[in-house]
């Protein structure tokens, strides 16, 4: 008599209700995991934009601003809405140069910018700020410190406080 090479129900049944049991332990630091990959991409990403703004406003001679897509309270920002941050935006910019003056950086879902930090950033046609300014993100899994100084230096550090 030959003997049948296989898996009976009950070992498969066994197999996949082990595996259900791991992947429900692992899904939590999964979500967390995303939410934290999320904060990063959106301080670097801020990061790289005010770091180009600044290189915008130097070689067009021109004022420049950066903007998060969502305010600090929490409303969504426009192309045209960053822009009315700048004195001749709506008046005298030619549709080229308000392009190259209007950042918006987008800001992931489940991140949140903190309500006392800076949500436009405006560089001058010399490449610097009237004013340092921060802008802080904040989520569940931490937050990040963006530091953007008179000159236009931009410094980010992780863990700034959220309230």
């Amino acid at each position: 008599m030959q003997k049948n090479k296989g898996f009976t129900l009950i070992e498969l049944l066994v197999t996949i209700a082990v595996l259900a049991v791991v992947a429900s332990i692992a899904a939590p630091s999964f979500s967390n995991l995303l939410i934290k990959e999320n904060l990063k991409t959106t301080a670097f990403n801020m990061r790289d934009t005010l770091k180009e703004a600044r290189s915008r406003a130097l070689l067009n001679r021109a004022s420049t601003v950066v903007c998060t897509s969502l305010s600090k309270s929490a409303s969504a920002v426009t192309q045209d809405g960053c822009g009315a941050n700048l004195t001749n935006y709506a008046t005298t910019m030619s549709a080229s140069l308000k392009k190259d003056s209007v950042f918006v950086v987008n800001v992931e879902k489940k991140i949140n910018v903190k309500s006392t930090s800076s949500d436009s950033f405006v560089f001058s046609a010399r490449g610097n700020l009237t004013a340092a300014q921060t802008i802080t993100f904040c989520s569940s899994a931490g937050s990040y410190v963006l530091t953007v100084g008179i000159p236009g230096t931009v410094e980010i550090t992780q863990g700034g406080a959220c309230s």
